[in-house]
């Protein structure tokens, strides 16, 4: 049967058509080696990259990031089981390997399956195996690739509010726990909470009222640092951020309520609506204590809004 044909069997035409476009690092000190190997996986459209320094190897893997690594086992200085070991130790390494080496000893077979190759080839090897063992070993990645990004997406759904893309409630759980260990850590906390916002939902309706509530929130992402601060949305019309620096935070506040003025949404015919948001700010950040950073944000937030609303009061 023809090669070809029993592979696109095996895999879509679109899986097929992904595996053409990767990459392979072919890690071989014998040149005669390396040439076949390129040569061969070359004419199956992969993008080949040789190296035959077994330490070049290490700097080849962070340049290129290839999608499978066919690695020797036995090279001098540095041997194929020393670089996977030393690959496999970095938590965010993903790059299948296969090993290709003369020695067919179980033992040795065994020590590359166990370091975390995925396959071991022994030399002299049949190419139609490789050339289906390089496939598997792509489809796998391919896989688990996707897995990740279906992963992403879960956790976007899980912990990200549907109708604003603030954080939800669940991921504040999540970073109160961060702040107690020590893992996460701020200095100042705002509850920012919408002027009226029933009077906007009962005047323009529901949709209006998201339309709000959604730039509100834009509003708020642009005004912070998306490396280091944190923003929720914390209740209906209500929204809490995490503040890394203390310094500015009366300014970034400012600039919050500012922006809502000058807030435009498209609404009925002939209506007009003016927006604001008032704020209680707190920088007494004692992460033991969640529990009373919330308390005393609520009661600034309360003593603006006693006060007239659309305004700044600290705690």
């Amino acid at each position: 049967m023809d090669n070809k044909l029993s592979t696109c069997n095996y895999f879509s035409n679109e899986s097929w058509d992904r595996l053409m476009k990767c990459r392979i690092l072919i890690v071989d000190d014998e040149p005669h080696n390396l040439n076949i190997l390129r040569i061969f996986l070359n004419s199956l459209h992969y993008e080949i990259i040789t190296v035959e320094d077994g330490k070049e190897a290490f700097s080849m893997v962070k340049e290129t990031a290839p999608d499978l690594i066919l690695l020797d086992v036995m090279m001098p200085e540095v041997t194929g089981f020393e670089i996977c070991k030393q690959l496999i130790a970095d938590s965010d390494f993903d790059i299948p390997i296969i090993f290709l080496s003369a020695n067919a000893q179980k033992e040795d077979i065994l020590q590359g399956l166990r370091l975390g190759a995925i396959d071991y080839l022994t030399k002299p090897f049949d190419l139609d195996v490789l050339e289906r063992k390089v496939e598997i070993a792509l489809h796998q990645k391919a896989k688990v690739k996707n897995l990740k990004k279906d992963n992403k997406q879960l956790a976007k759904l899980v912990y990200v509010d549907a109708l604003t893309g603030l954080y939800n409630r669940a991921y504040l759980d999540i970073t109160i726990r961060m702040i107690k260990e020590g893992t996460k850590q701020f200095q100042a906390a705002m509850m920012v909470d919408m002027d009226y916002f029933k009077d906007i939902n009962d005047n323009y309706g529901h949709l209006v009222g998201d339309q709000v509530l959604r730039e509100v929130a834009t509003i708020i992402t642009s005004k912070i640092s998306c490396e280091h601060d944190l923003a929720f949305r914390y209740g209906g019309d209500e929204f809490l951020v995490l503040l890394q620096n203390e310094v500015n935070c009366v300014e970034i506040a400012d600039s919050i309520i500012k922006a809502v003025d000058g807030l435009k949404v498209s609404l009925a015919p002939h209506k007009s609506q003016e927006f604001s948001v008032s704020i209680g700010l707190t920088n007494n950040f004692d992460p033991t204590s969640f529990d009373q950073i919330i308390m005393q944000a609520d009661s600034a937030l309360l003593g603006a809004k006693n006060n007239g609303r659309h305004q700044i009061k600290i705690r």
